[in-house]
């Protein structure tokens, strides 16, 4: 991953001055960096922004599906996500494409262009054919085992996010919504239009204070929330509500109002479409680096690096309990019984 040097960032904006053509010549910087689309190419690619083209919508903007050529000469279409900004949400429209077009990372969502034409600021992605990770927790069809490879997908990308540059990017939209399916079932990180530039990699993080608190409310990491603190601890907290779901199949919403999600074992409510597929050194690991990420206090929460190692870990213990079980299903022990297991 690289990241334009400031220098460069006010370049790539200073392209984005008023204008009357989406077809005006940028800077080099901007077409190596991604592809412009005209508005009409957009009208046309999702029947003018159809209703029944749509797909999903948000704070930000609605979300359609498209449709594209390949090139001149090949006449085939192939299928597009195109985000069309709200107003309001037109500060996001640039951070997303300022980091998107930068970012690369199998577990990142890949960004395939834009359109910037007087009112209409416009960004289109690969399609996700699987939807979101919510989407498939409330279809309750995830295996435990591919809860666990979603999981960890994430947690990499996270951990790119946090220490892959000489910049520390911290996400701040961490949601099921926002975490995507391809064909195979492999998770892409999406949502970047909250994201924040902090430190240099190689200079001591400090916490950056924001004026403004956003995100999505449940997901935000108490310290953000109070004064507007923001460190990378916070995505490892947005995570750590995520990887609550997983084992709930459900949302956060759903189980708890009291924002205590470890007021009872995580077992009592786990997802009945998972009972009986999990072994108890596995979810050991698991439930563990759970909590770490949900502490109160941002310091004694782990690194995604360190999620990243024990989630695998975790499904390491798992695929090795599978080939020695002969009993086809897995009795969860009580959080009790765990943690005596663990002494």
């Amino acid at each position: 991953m690289f990241l334009l040097s400031d220098r460069e960032v006010v370049m790539f904006w200073n392209c984005f001055g008023n204008t009357n053509s989406s077809r005006r010549n940028y800077p080099i910087v901007i077409g190596e960096l991604c592809r412009q689309f005209s508005l009409a190419d957009l009208r046309k690619s999702t029947n003018n922004f159809h209703q029944n083209r749509e797909i999903g919508s948000g704070g930000y903007g609605k979300l359609y599906k498209g449709y594209l050529q390949h090139n001149d000469k090949d006449a085939s279409d192939y299928a597009v996500a195109v985000k069309r900004f709200k107003v309001e949400g037109w500060e996001e429209f640039k951070t997303e494409l300022e980091l998107l077009c930068q970012l690369r990372h199998p577990n990142f969502i890949s960004l395939i262009g834009f359109c910037n034409h007087e009112n209409d600021k416009i960004i289109v992605y690969e399609y996700m054919p699987n939807g979101s990770l919510y989407e498939c927790l409330q279809r309750g069809e995830l295996s435990w085992k591919k809860r666990l490879e979603i999981c960890i997908g994430v947690a990499r990308g996270l951990h790119y996010l946090h220490a892959g540059a000489k910049r520390t990017i911290i996400h701040r939209y961490i949601n099921p919504n926002n975490i995507l399916l391809d064909h195979n079932m492999h998770p892409k990180l999406a949502g970047f239009g909250l994201g924040v530039k902090g430190a240099h990699f190689t200079s001591r993080p400090k916490p950056i204070q924001l004026e403004n608190v956003k995100g999505t409310i449940g997901y935000i990491a108490p310290e953000h929330l109070k004064d507007g603190t923001l460190t990378d601890k916070c995505d490892v907290y947005s995570f750590g509500v995520i990887l609550l779901e997983v084992a709930w199949g459900r949302t956060l919403f759903d189980m708890t109002s009291s924002g205590n999600y470890l007021e009872k074992p995580v077992e009592e409510d786990i997802d009945p479409n998972i009972k009986g597929q999990i072994a108890t050194k596995c979810w050991q690991v698991f439930i563990d680096i759970t909590q770490r990420c949900l502490k109160h206090e941002a310091d004694e929460r782990p690194t995604m690096g360190e999620v990243d190692l024990e989630l695998g870990h975790a499904l390491l213990l798992q695929e090795q309990a599978d080939i020695s079980n002969t009993d086809g299903e897995y009795i969860l022990l009580s959080k009790t019984i765990i943690n005596q297991c663990k002494d």
